[in-house]
């Protein structure tokens, strides 16, 4: 295959491809985490697909190209939503290590030696360092803005730490492989600090773990996909049902869980979700 631009929005780049097909030039698209890279399968078809593409450029939002897409039929969305529902499906570990994207790994990375620094969340002395403001007085007039966010990184044994991993390895990595770690990293943010806000609220300081953040990324998903024009990623409506339910339980008051974090992390995440997909509307490539 040979490489023929880079195309920074993937919906852009699906009805692209799509026209050139319907012209009889085979070609295909690959996400990274800069935009959907398209490649021309016939290098006999290149000169071709570079003058498409010079006219694409020019307005990709053309009803040529959606028009396309609408001639390809379903069949070309749904594989495309398989692709990025499972790309770790049935591929070794070396393998998803190299898809993953550096800010989900440096987020693993910061979190592992966390659990280490303070002996699986046990040593109170070390989780000092790393908890959410003391008190309300202490937001405003303490420098160490570091709390607002550090919370996220402390787990409280093997079994928080490693459900919590593996949800953020899947969600962010999926987030970070098709839009970017930019896009990632807000959503990490915002999240973050919101969700810890309101369990200090709720409960004071005595909290900590990545999962505020996870259902963040996972409302995110959720409605990004509902309300984008060509998501591309398609959550499993079994997953969606798991972690609603997850999260509900919560709140019988059998397990001892940061119940308002898992929340208000859920309702950021769902409500970026719906800007971010409002907002790639307008977005040229």
């Amino acid at each position: 295959m040979h490489r023929l631009a880079r195309i920074g929005h993937p919906r852009y780049a699906q009805a692209f491809v799509d026209y050139l097909k319907s012209l009889g030039i085979e070609a295909s698209m690959e996400m990274s985490s800069q935009g959907a890279e398209v490649f021309i399968h016939s290098p006999d078809a290149m000169a071709r697909a570079e003058q498409e593409l010079d006219l694409f450029q020019q307005d990709p939002r053309h009803e040529r190209y959606l028009a396309a897409s609408w001639q390809l039929g379903d069949e070309v969305d749904e594989a495309k939503n398989q692709q990025f529902s499972g790309f770790y499906e049935g591929e070794s570990a070396l393998t998803i290590l190299r898809k993953t994207g550096w800010l989900t790994r440096i987020v693993v990375l910061i979190c592992a030696a966390v659990f280490m620094f303070t002996h699986q969340g046990m040593d109170a002395e070390a989780v000092a360092h790393l908890s959410f403001f003391a008190n309300k007085l202490e937001i405003w007039s303490s420098f160490e803005a570091w709390r607002w966010i550090t919370p996220a990184f402390l787990h409280f044994g093997w079994l928080h730490f490693g459900f919590n991993m593996s949800a953020w390895w899947v969600f962010a990595g999926l987030i970070e492989r098709t839009q970017g770690r930019l896009r990632l990293f807000n959503i990490f943010l915002f999240t973050g600090v919101i969700s810890n806000w309101i369990q200090f609220i709720w409960s004071g300081d005595n909290f900590g773990g990545l999962s505020g953040v996870v259902y963040g990324v996972f409302g995110y998903l959720w409605f990004f996909q509902r309300f984008a024009e060509k998501p591309p990623f398609q959550l499993p409506k079994g997953l969606v049902v798991m972690m609603v339910l997850a999260m509900m339980f919560g709140f019988t008051g059998l397990m001892n869980i940061a119940n308002q974090a898992h929340l208000s992390g859920l309702l950021c995440g769902c409500l970026l979700g719906v800007l971010f997909a409002r907002l790639d509307k307008k977005t040229a490539i």
